[in-house]
């Protein structure tokens, strides 16, 4: 019997072998950001009327950026809907648009609409289903937001 172990984790080969053929849901979470050189993010979620869900602070040598973030929460499913989640998020954004764009202006920050996705290395589960309805759309287009989509293959490793 082989006493491998693979990468930093110290997993064995078959520890692994036994999670590839595990059924390992999809994960993904979306989450808005606005980024800035130097900003106090309590003076953002103030003028945007909404609480982050998280925020953080410039330093050296990270992050290299002020950041207020407000974010789905992760989910995990054989199933991971874009459209749906990016549409919920910006759901709860909208009516607050108006602060988003007054926090823009005042601290000259940049947006992004971020979608971070996990594919399962098992074939027999469905890829994400990626895309943005027309709400989404307009929401980056009025915040100047850019759209990106970090996708990553494998299963996280938890311990």
């Amino acid at each position: 019997m082989c006493a491998c172990r693979l990468g930093r984790s110290g997993k064995s080969v078959q520890t692994w072998l036994d999670l590839l053929d595990s059924k390992i849901p999809n994960e993904g979470y979306v989450y808005f950001a606005l980024f800035g050189d130097n900003f106090d993010p309590n003076v953002v979620t103030e003028l945007i009327g909404i609480k982050p869900t998280r925020t953080a602070r410039k330093s050296n040598p990270i992050p290299r950026r002020t950041s207020w973030i407000y974010s789905t929460e992760m989910k995990k499913d054989e199933l991971i809907d874009v459209y749906q989640m990016a549409s919920s998020l910006v759901g709860k954004l909208a009516p607050h648009i108006e602060g988003i764009l007054q926090a823009q202006k005042r601290f000259g920050l940049e947006a992004v609409l971020e979608v971070v996705l996990t594919i399962s290395p098992d074939d027999s589960i469905s890829t994400p289903s990626i895309g943005f309805e027309r709400d989404v759309i307009e929401f980056a287009h009025r915040t100047g937001a850019i759209i990106d989509i970090d996708t990553y293959r494998g299963f996280h490793d938890d311990e």
